[in-house]
């Protein structure tokens, strides 16, 4: 299975971030997946970058010219494309995964994997999604998509789509397990 990692270029305030992300690599070699991510060798992308290489997993990132200096792109993993845009990049990444899991991130890892929601949610996509609850990080945003629901913004079925755990292992699991959510407009004709 390959796995897109959405996460920050930072560690974070706290190690158990950088733990939790080494954990969750070995967990994935012992399943025998490979990364895709996003290029970068900084941060916690370096860290799944590089523990990743450091047991021989098929490591493939994608990253802008643009950024390819401001990140320090890792050219040491096994395939590192490069694009335009970060469009593409996401293009490519969400073409390239089977499932997709955020890490704790900023800006960039929230507009990743929402846009991923977004394709579950109208039927573009059909490959199941996570986000990685380390240390509690992702439940504000959780909360934000619940007072979504209730003002009327989101349905049910397709907040309940996103596999939500600090265990690699249930979301994982879960991946194996997933049925996507039917579309949008077919949950609101049938109301």
């Amino acid at each position: 299975m390959k796995i897109a990692i959405y996460c920050g270029t930072a560690f974070g305030a706290s190690p158990i971030y950088k733990e939790k992300a080494i954990e969750m690599v070995h967990f994935l070699k012992s399943k025998e997946c490979s990364i895709v991510y996003g290029g970068s060798k900084v941060g916690l992308m370096g860290v799944i970058s590089n523990e990743a290489m450091s047991l021989g997993m098929n490591v493939y990132g994608v990253i802008t010219y643009g950024l390819a200096d401001k990140e320090l792109e890792n050219k040491n993993i096994s395939e590192l494309h490069h694009v335009e845009t970060i469009r593409e990049r996401k293009a490519i990444m969400e073409e390239k995964a089977d499932a997709f899991i955020a890490l704790p991130g900023g800006f960039g890892t929230l507009e990743e994997i929402t846009e991923i929601f977004t394709s579950i949610q109208i039927s573009d996509s059909n490959k199941p999604c996570a986000l990685l609850n380390i240390n509690g990080y992702y439940d504000k945003f959780l909360e934000f998509l619940r007072a979504c629901e209730k003002e009327g913004f989101l349905l049910k079925e397709h907040i309940d789509a996103i596999i939500v755990s600090d265990s690699i292992e249930e979301i994982y699991n879960s991946f194996k397990n997933y049925t996507p959510p039917r579309r949008k407009w077919d949950i609101l004709q049938a109301k």
